[in-house]
């Protein structure tokens, strides 16, 4: 009823080699693969991402209906065979009698009819051969081909690795040795995805935006933890492919830096109740969120403070010339060493702990080190102008970092109260981000200062600015220190 599959794009200079090796294995089975897929005219399914096709395997036609689960690479799949003929039309009566086919179509579609026209065609060859890892089966399916709409098109080059039976950890273990021979990376778009964006003529996926993390009763630190790690991953991973693809904006990079940091900050604050938790996550993920900061402070820079400058009549509209070349940040998300780091995360998303008698009880450890935390942050109340650089850095990235634990744990917790204690802490938040982008804005100017005279007034703004906003700051600590903590 569902489909575990991870997908993979073949780097060009690898693909060579990954043929010639998949095809002479000679328990590869050959098909041609193709499918039509359908939708109303504007398109409801695409929106719910559902993809609805017939595809033609050897001389049967099938219809299948997928739809999203919250882990991007687990779907709801329904099959349905509609026999040797080639159907005229696509039918939903099939689904009359299975409630969650039902449940799914009826919030797309809505109560009433609706035709459903094609969209788009793909027409594939496929090289498959089942495998046997520890107690799993796996399949791995090579696929080549196309995907058209009209006159267009775009190619199919692919490897989908499906969990046939066993466990996911089995099947991201068996990947790995695939990612260092060959430098696969990590592709989330579907088949139908990609087709949809053909027939609207688009480039990019969207930019994924966090979600709510209601969490599933944990009864311990590793359940809690696996589950935010799932949300994370659920965070990063679309932004993470769409940057891989070559076809962002600033949008995806922002919002991955924030999945990354969100992600740290959980290890950083629970790993250490955790065996099965690396303690090399952490600093990984530090490496990769350096890596994507270049390009996203010249991004946040050139959308905020830039506005800012022209208003005050500066005569410097234009960020300095970046001091070295911003790193290809698609080439790092398609290295082997990212790749493997996201499997390994993904595997212990799905991790089961052997459970310990002596461990605390959970909410009191969240309680203990909600505290400290929060503690941390009320000690700098009144002090945060006569702090130094390195300090008021510190004071932010605490801020973060607390909300992120608050919002992960909110619904362990009274909602009203965690609401009225986020109240005070949000504006901490937005006020010291502020900070952060001037001294980052302060840094690259006096830089420039020397071959530059006219910086000297982007510099002065910028410090009056700085003044001005650490006043805000010392307000919003104070207000923050007089809150009242809801867990205690």
């Amino acid at each position: 009823m569902s489909e575990i599959e991870l997908k993979f794009q073949i780097p060009h200079n690898y693909r060579a080699a990954f043929e010639k090796a998949f095809k002479k294995n000679k328990l590869v089975q050959q098909q041609r693969l193709w499918a039509k897929y359908y939708d109303s005219p504007d398109q409801h399914l695409a929106r719910q991402r559902i993809a609805l096709r017939q595809r033609l395997e050897g001389d049967i036609w099938r219809q299948t209906l997928k739809a999203p689960s919250p882990q991007h690479y687990e779907r709801f799949e329904l099959e349905h065979e509609l026999g040797h003929d080639a159907p005229e039309l696509c039918d939903l009566a099939c689904y009359e009698n299975h409630k969650q086919a039902r449940k799914i179509l009826k919030k797309a579609l809505g109560g009433s009819e609706v035709d459903l026209t094609l969209q788009f065609e793909t027409d594939v060859l496929r090289y498959s051969q089942l495998a046997h890892y520890k107690n799993s089966q796996i399949e791995v399916a090579f696929d080549l081909g196309e995907i058209r709409q009209g006159k267009n098109s775009v190619e199919i080059y692919e490897v989908e690795f499906e969990l046939k039976q066993g466990e996911i950890t089995d099947l991201i273990a068996y990947i790995q040795p695939w990612i260092k021979k060959y430098h696969l990376w990590l592709d989330t778009r579907s088949k139908s995805q990609r087709g949809n964006m053909l027939y609207n003529n688009e480039t990019m996926i969207p930019v994924q935006q966090q979600s709510a993390l209601p969490l599933q009763h944990p009864e311990n630190m590793h359940e809690l933890l696996t589950q935010i790690t799932q949300n994370c991953l659920a965070h990063l991973l679309p932004n993470a492919t769409a940057i891989a693809s070559q076809d962002y904006a600033s949008g995806h990079v922002h919002q991955a830096r924030v999945a990354i940091r969100r992600l740290r900050s959980a290890l950083k604050i629970f790993a250490e109740y955790d065996a099965l938790a690396n303690n090399n996550w952490e600093s990984q993920l530090a490496t990769l969120f350096q890596q994507l900061s270049s390009t996203r402070d010249q991004d946040a820079l050139r959308e905020s403070l830039i506005p800012q400058l022209e208003n005050a009549g500066s005569p410097i509209t234009e960020l300095p010339p970046a001091a070295s070349e911003n790193i290809a940040i698609d080439a790092i998300f398609r290295s082997p060493t990212t790749t493997l780091l996201l499997l390994q995360l993904m595997s212990f998303a799905h991790s089961v702990a052997v459970a310990d008698a002596e461990s605390k009880p959970l909410k009191k450890v969240l309680r203990n080190r909600l505290q400290k935390m929060h503690q941390q942050i009320c000690d700098d109340a009144g002090y945060f102008q006569t702090l130094d650089v390195d300090s008021k850095h510190r004071t932010r990235k605490r801020v973060k970092r607390l909300r992120y634990t608050v919002e992960f744990v909110s619904n362990l917790f009274a909602e009203d109260d965690v609401k009225t204690y986020l109240k005070t802490l949000k504006p901490l938040q937005e006020t010291l981000g502020h900070f952060n982008d001037l001294m980052v804005a302060q840094g690259l100017y006096e830089s420039h200062v020397q071959t530059e005279p006219k910086t000297w007034f982007v510099l002065g703004w910028i410090a009056s600015e700085e003044h001005h906003i650490s006043i805000q700051i010392e307000q919003d600590l104070q207000q923050f220190a007089e809150s009242q903590p809801f867990w205690s």
